[in-house]
């Protein structure tokens, strides 16, 4: 017979295992989720290299723009070419953007002189640029 006064036994040990496996799986997620942006900025970013001289081609694939960097000049229109699979990415920059596709191309023509940052908003460190020189 059980009395009021006797307290509950506790959980099953199979139970607790379950519930701390559960705990850590999540703070282990929550870790790697806080830890990313650090770790991709110090892996470096592949749009601060030296550009590619005499190409207006940027192929995206691997989760990358190839290649990263590119110098033209004025009035030249880059075309971006999605291969990579059914991988969807985009192309945004400051005042344009590509919309977010799998296959196909995205293309862009620069007018002005200047280094132009862009970034695939759908996969962080995906980075690229134009640098628009007036000579080559």
């Amino acid at each position: 017979m059980t009395s009021l006064l006797e307290t509950p036994s506790p959980a099953p040990p199979r139970r607790r295992r379950r519930v701390v496996t559960f705990a850590l799986l999540a703070l282990l997620a929550v870790a790697l989720v806080v830890a990313a942006p650090t770790v991709i900025r110090l892996l470096g970013n592949p749009a601060a290299g030296d550009p590619v001289v005499g190409t207006d081609a940027i192929t995206v694939q691997n989760d990358a723009f190839d290649p990263p960097v590119i110098q033209i000049t004025p009035g030249t229109t880059v075309t971006w070419t999605f291969n990579d699979g059914d991988r969807a990415h985009n192309v945004v920059a400051d005042g344009w953007s590509s919309e977010v596709l799998a296959s196909g191309s995205y293309r862009h023509t620069f007018t002005e002189p200047g280094s132009y940052a862009y970034r695939c908003t759908l996969h962080m460190g995906m980075d690229g640029r134009v640098d628009v020189a007036t000579t080559q």
